[in-house]
């Protein structure tokens, strides 16, 4: 009898062992996550994330590369994978409350009718103009350019690249250039993100798939810090996801409509483009501002 007892009474303290231990882990996981949220809050939380979404994106394109991932899942789903970093992101730095001033942007449409201008046509216009100097130098100025617009009869390519411009602008403009700004001027800021949104492209443009053939890493890079000033510059002045997520989408459309690309003009043509690309971006800056360029003023105007 005193035997069952004491049996009754060892599996009590047992049962109140794991039960201690067990809260004990909860609450230390308790203690690492909150200490995770908190750095995610600080000013480490822009480069955590900038570093994650080119880590994450590496590890998926090498995944996808040697058969552990279905191909299916590549043309999309890296931009998927990015969003939901973004979101989750979010989520623990804001609160759910954080969704809404992530998404908030794409809704502002009330904007000058130049700004609906300029992100329809600017590049085009800039592209259009390169390849006339180079027919003029060459002795054929008014040699016809050929333009094709058999993508938008294609939906589901319009569908890619649009889902692409929207998903780019929330994450590397909305997010991460927003949360730059804290610290860093617009331009600053703007070239930081390209180094980072040029990181995230290179496991693709080595894979090789889906992507535009002949175009050089270095060339690459200085085609990034041309859209991220341009866009820096855009979303300054309007405030607006929707204007810089058009602009993105025809930035994307440009090389199927225009002849720009090595393969279809040359290398050296393409280069100067995108060189030009980066100088006219500078030159925005250095005429309307905002300024300084190098140094962050005290009142940034940003989207909350």
């Amino acid at each position: 009898m005193i035997r069952k007892k004491t049996d009754q009474v060892s599996r009590i303290q047992d049962i109140r062992s794991s039960w201690f231990y067990f809260l004990t882990e909860l609450v230390q996981q308790l203690k690492i996550l909150n200490n995770f949220v908190k750095l995610l809050q600080s000013s480490y939380g822009v480069w955590i994330f900038l570093a994650s979404a080119v880590i994450v994106q590496a590890v998926f394109v090498f995944c996808v590369a040697n058969g552990i991932l279905s191909s299916n899942y590549y043309d999309m789903g890296r931009l998927y994978i990015l969003l939901i970093l973004a979101v989750s992101f979010t989520i623990f730095r804001m609160g759910p409350a954080g969704i809404l001033d992530l998404l908030r942007p794409m809704l502002v449409w009330r904007v000058s009718i130049q700004w609906y201008l300029f992100a329809l046509f600017w590049l085009a216009l800039f592209a259009i103009g390169v390849l006339f100097f180079k027919n003029l130098l060459n002795g054929d100025g008014f040699k016809a350019i050929p333009l094709t617009f058999d993508l938008f009869s294609n939906l589901s390519l319009m569908k890619g690249i649009v889902l692409n411009s929207i998903i780019e602008e929330i994450v590397w403009i909305g997010l991460a250039l927003t949360m730059l700004q804290k610290k860093y001027s617009v331009f600053v800021s703007s070239q930081i993100l390209a180094i980072f949104w040029y990181l995230w492209w290179v496991p693709v443009i080595l894979y090789g798939r889906s992507v535009i053939p002949g175009l050089p890493l270095p060339i690459l890079w200085f085609h990034y810090l041309g859209i991220a000033a341009t866009c820096a510059w855009v979303y300054y002045f309007t405030k607006s996801g929707l204007i810089v997520a058009l602009m993105q989408t025809l930035t994307n459309a440009l090389s199927l409509i225009v002849p720009i690309l090595p393969h279809l003009s040359d290398l050296t043509t393409y280069t100067i483009f995108i060189i030009g690309k980066f100088a006219f971006a500078l030159l925005l800056f250095v005429i309307f501002g905002p300024k300084p360029l190098l140094r962050k003023i005290n009142m940034v105007r940003q989207t909350a």
